[in-house]
């Protein structure tokens, strides 16, 4: 197995296999360049003492397996908010963007009916199979041969995953996002969050499915263990957009919510 998602080389980050795409070697699965920008973005709040409350990212054009550079901008630096912007370019051309906020955490009583549920995900089945391995034997699909973040992240099926715009999960990224660097439960969570899609494919035709072109990441607490719970269901309107939605837990409850925007695709020979 790969040792990381990315190789950094002084201001480079090279992408390896583990961090590919499931339709092209050219190009990278969408939760790695998340999980590489949340990572960076990371990296400059580790003296705030803020938290990550909200991620976005937006998926500007396939991400391609070359060099990548990051480029983070401050917005708005405060003492209880801090707002970040990050471009990811390569070549020159930006592919991806982020927008980062971090908030305060401030302690106080909250009274039951203000709490967060806290019932969480029954376990799953044995933890070795990849999502690609999962969704073959749900949905009845013919194998995928490329190497990525899909045959890496390791995936516990709980129910669904079958096509039909639902899935639970449980799953592990087992290797770091960056080479020789501590793989947070935060940044473990951007990476996976991308993965909602693919849980709650909705194949709305035989040949029809859904591509997302964003991920949106709210957490309310940081993700506690290894694992990380995922609840997705996705819905799709007559004009072809839709909207995933997934809900994130641990082992103790639930820790915050991903949103999708979706665009119905033809699926690719051999999905």
């Amino acid at each position: 197995m790969t040792s990381a998602l990315f190789i950094r080389e002084g201001q480079l980050f090279l992408p390896t296999q583990a961090a590919g795409g499931p339709w092209s070697p050219e190009y990278l699965h969408g939760g790695s360049p998340a999980g590489l920008l949340a990572w960076q973005l990371e990296q400059a709040t580790a003296d705030t003492g803020l938290r990550l409350a909200r991620l976005s990212v937006d998926l500007l054009r396939p991400v391609p397996a070359k060099p990548l550079q990051v480029e983070i901008e401050v917005v708005r630096s405060g003492r209880r908010l801090r707002l970040l912007a990050a471009n990811l370019n390569a070549d020159g051309v930006t592919v991806c963007r982020a927008s980062a906020l971090y908030l305060e955490q401030v302690p106080v009583d909250v009274p039951d009916f203000g709490r967060f549920p806290a019932e969480t995900l029954p376990r799953g089945d044995h933890p070795a199979a990849t999502l690609v391995e999962v969704a073959q034997r749900q949905r009845k699909t013919p194998p995928l041969t490329l190497p990525g973040l899909h045959s890496t992240a390791q995936v516990g099926l709980i129910d669904g995953v079958d096509g039909r715009g639902w899935g639970r999960v449980w799953m592990r990224l087992p290797v770091p996002v960056v080479a020789g660097e501590p793989c947070s439960s935060t940044v473990q969570a951007a990476t996976l969050s991308d993965f909602g899609n693919g849980i709650a494919q909705l194949r709305v035709a035989e040949n029809t499915g859904s591509i997302n072109a964003d991920i949106s990441l709210y957490l309310h607490r940081e993700p506690r263990g290894e694992w990380l719970g995922l609840d997705a269901r996705s819905r799709m309107e007559g004009h072809g957009n839709g909207l995933v939605e997934t809900t994130l837990y641990d082992e103790t409850g639930p820790v915050g919510r991903v949103l999708q925007a979706t665009l119905a695709m033809p699926v690719y020979a051999g999905e």
